[in-house]
Parts: structure tokens; C-alpha cells; sequence
């Protein structure tokens, strides 16, 4: 059989999502096995946490980028293409390659009639193989949903990481901080270092019972290790980082937020880690990696006249965040949302947390399964005296965009699904360019 195409290979991903979500190791167990397990073959970084933990990825591989090391990142989701879960020391992989590796994990899957993958299951194979294929030195893994039964938590990591803990996909992971915690703690792992930057007092009482049931040393943020920021700067912060292995003075990372400074610190804990498995990014691309760091869809920039802000805010506590990056930036009552949710999420409290930023509220529905109705978003909006109103067409949301003042403020949140399918249409328009 011929490699698949581009196309092809689009049109076999998305016959999987019928299949849902499947928390479960099994599958992914009996899948990469029959490609021969290739998550064995380099080091790996796994990450978890409710929020936080894409942008901690993405920080460690831009340090082991800068260091010369060789890395594979995969996260999750993605905003305009699949490619963008599997990159290669910062470049995602091509659609030519895209195609022909469906195509091996696809030959692979049919070994075994049975065994069904789903989406995610089939993705996460997809990266495993490719950083093998790649010769990778280390993989940094982000959890999908949860830890304990994540695809991604057949690996054995030589650090895992655990960002933030807050109350998210509580159908799934449990109804408090104390279960969900527990969770997010199956990514570590026997004799293997963590990193928590988890301020939660109940929650890191959990991740330091857990890891001193795995006989595992916790790197514990405010105690191992700390972080205090210095000052913003235009596109992200510079903070001090101190530990008994060293510290950093002035050091910047590329993405705003003060939450990303307990993320950064989390960061260089792990790249400092792996020089324990002979992997040895030293000081110097600490400070380049973070300094140089993108995240698509965390408080980024799209355009600047007017500027339109994308976050993938999607639950009350990154909700909260953003609403202090952005009085931080742009002041109170300044910023124009566009704001579109999935209905299992909790949306009030969200756009309740964002309220002290609104200037206004246009509420959107993504095309996406789960995406809640805009008239009961708007519904939920209780400020009264913040203008809510329903756009339920994308041509007029970046219609409304482009004809705005040029020093009005948008921020497009709520859900990565809104975030992604307004980026993939403002990139297509004249807007796109001006950047700050």
C-alpha cells in the first residue's frame, strides 16, 4: 500500500473521533508495543497539571533547543493543524512526513483487529514514533487529561512535572482539590524526581504523599526552590529564581503572566534534573531557552491595530489568571471578550472571573462538539452593567474585528476550539502582519 497523503491522513485522524475519550492505558499499551516501543528509546519529560503545563513544555524544549539537545515536544490540543502536537526541536512536522507516519502507526494498529485507538491514543503513538524516528535525545511529554490513566503515562520518565492543581474535568479526575490531585500525581513515577509548582496547600500535601510513596524526591515550589518577579516586559515577565543548585538574577521568559513565572521556575528545575540522566543543558540555555519561548494561544498577539489577544483560558482558575494579566497590561474595564466555552465547563464562574478586565462580552459557539450554545453563554453573563451580546457566525466575528477602533482590545478565550478557529480566520485577513 502507497503512503497516504496529506489529505488522507486528515481524513482517517478524523474518522477517529467518533471513538471519544478513553481514559485507560490499555490501547496505547498495545499500540506502541506492536511499533516496536518506541517511547523507550530517549529520555522523556512528562508533564501535567490543570494549567500550565503546555506552557512549562514548551519552555523546557526551548531550553534543550538552545542547548544544542537534540528534543521532541508533544502537547495538546492544537489550534490550526494536528502538526502543531508533534515538533522537533521547535519545528512541527511536515505534511508530507505527517502523511506517511499515519500511515506506519495506522499498519501497526491493524496488527491487532481489536484494538480501536482513539484519536488521542493514535496521535500520542504518532509522536512516540516520530521522536524515535528522529533519534531524539529526550522527549518533554504533556498529559492529556489527568495523569494516573493518560495515554501519555506508559512512559517512564526521568522527571515528571506537576504545574498547577485547580477544580477542571471534575466528571473525570474527582469532585475536590484532594482527588483531582491524586490524578495528576500518577506521573510519578518510582524512584524518579518531580516537580511540583502546585501553591495549593491541600494539593501539595497530596503530590509529597504521593512521591514519598514512590520513594521519589519532590522538588517542592516556595521550599526547593522559589521565584519572584522583577518586572514585566513587553511580551513577557523577568523574575529571580533561587535554589540550593544555583540561582538566576533578571531572568526573562518570552511569555506574559506572573502564573508564568511559577512555570519557568518549574522549568529550570527539570532541565537542571535531566543532567542527572547525562543530559546537560547548562545555565546559559536556561536564560536563552526561556527568553526565546513561544506559546501559541497563551496570551498572544495576533494583531495590533486593533489588538487582539488569543488565550486558551478554559476553566475558572486560568480565567482568573488571565484577568489579572490583562488589568496588569491594559487596565480594568478596557478589553472587548470574545468568548466561547464547551458546555461541560463551568462558564459563569469563568466569565465571572474575567469580569473585572470586561469592557464587553460577545459571546461566540466554535464549531466543536461540545461548544456551548452563545444565547446561554450570554445568559450566564450576570454583569449587567458589562454589554453581552451573541455573534453566532465566525464572518462576523472578524468582521466586528476589523472594523473596530484601532486601539480597541480583543481577547478571544474562553476554549483553545474558539481560540483556534478565530487565529486560523484573523491570519487570513490583512490584520495579520501588524504585529506589536
Amino acid at each position: 500500500m502507497n503512503d497516504m497523503d496529506y489529505r488522507q491522513a486528515l481524513r482517517y485522524l478524523d474518522s477517529l473521533d467518533f471513538r471519544g475519550i478513553k481514559l485507560g492505558l490499555a490501547n496505547t499499551e498495545s499500540l506502541l508495543s506492536a511499533l516496536g516501543d518506541p517511547q523507550a528509546r530517549y529520555k522523556i519529560v512528562h508533564v501535567a497539571g490543570t494549567n500550565g503545563k503546555g506552557s512549562t513544555s514548551a519552555m523546557i524544549s526551548s531550553i534543550l533547543t538552545c542547548a544544542g539537545i537534540k528534543n521532541g515536544l508533544y502537547t495538546s490540543p492544537h489550534l490550526e493543524t494536528f502538526r502543531e502536537r508533534i515538533e522537533v526541536n521547535g519545528e512541527m512536522i511536515g505534511e508530507d512526513a505527517a502523511g506517511k507516519l499515519v500511515e506506519r502507526v495506522k499498519k501497526a494498529s491493524e496488527k491487532n483487529v481489536a484494538l480501536l485507538p482513539t484519536y488521542f491514543e493514535f496521535v500520542t503513538a504518532m509522536a512516540f514514533e516520530r521522536f524515535a524516528m528522529e533519534k531524539v535525545k529526550v522527549a518533554v511529554v504533556e498529559v492529556g487529561l489527568g495523569g494516573r490513566f493518560d495515554s501519555t503515562n506508559i512512559v517512564e520518565p526521568s522527571v515528571s512535572v506537576i504545574t498547577t492543581i485547580a477544580l477542571d474535568h471534575m466528571d473525570r479526575l474527582g469532585e475536590d482539590i484532594k482527588q483531582i490531585a491524586g490524578e495528576k500525581c500518577g506521573v510519578i513515577k518510582r524512584g524518579k524526581p518531580v516537580v511540583s509548582a502546585v501553591r495549593d496547600p491541600e494539593a501539595a500535601k497530596v503530590v509529597l504523599e504521593k512521591a514519598g510513596n514512590k520513594s521519589s524526591k519532590a522538588y517542592m515550589i516556595s521550599k526547593d526552590f522559589d521565584c519572584r518577579r522583577s518586572m514585566r516586559t513587553g511580551q513577557g515577565e523577568k523574575f529571580d529564581f533561587s535554589s540550593p543548585e544555583g540561582d538566576f538574577e533578571d531572568i526573562e521568559v518570552g511569555l506574559a503572566g506572573v502564573q508564568q513565572i511559577d512555570n519557568a521556575a518549574s522549568a529550570i528545575v527539570a532541565a537542571r534534573l535531566l543532567r542527572n540522566d547525562g543530559i546537560a543543558p547548562d545555565d546559559n540555555a536556561i536564560r536563552a531557552g526561556l527568553a526565546t519561548v513561544r506559546c501559541r494561544g497563551r496570551y498572544e498577539t495576533l494583531t495590533a491595530w486593533p489588538n487582539v489577544i488569543l488565550d486558551g483560558a478554559h476553566n475558572p482558575a486560568s480565567a482568573s489568571a488571565l484577568c489579572h494579566t490583562l488589568i496588569e497590561r491594559e487596565g480594568p474595564g478596557r478589553v472587548d471578550f470574545i468568548f466561547g466555552a464547551m458546555r461541560d465547563k463551568d462558564y459563569g464562574k469563568m466569565m465571572r472571573n474575567l469580569a473585572p478586565a470586561a469592557k464587553s462580552f460577545t459571546c461566540y459557539s466554535p464549531d466543536a462538539p461540545r461548544a456551548e450554545d452563545p444565547a446561554d453563554l450570554a445568559a450566564a453573563q450576570r454583569d449587567r452593567s458589562i454589554p453581552t451580546s451573541v455573534i453566532r457566525r465566525l464572518d462576523e466575528v472578524i468582521r466586528m474585528i476589523e472594523t473596530a477602533p484601532a486601539k480597541t482590545v480583543f481577547c478571544v478565550t474562553g476554549s483553545f476550539y474558539t481560540v483556534g478557529e478565530i487565529r486560523v480566520a484573523l491570519r487570513q485577513t490583512a490584520m495579520a502582519g501588524q504585529r506589536p
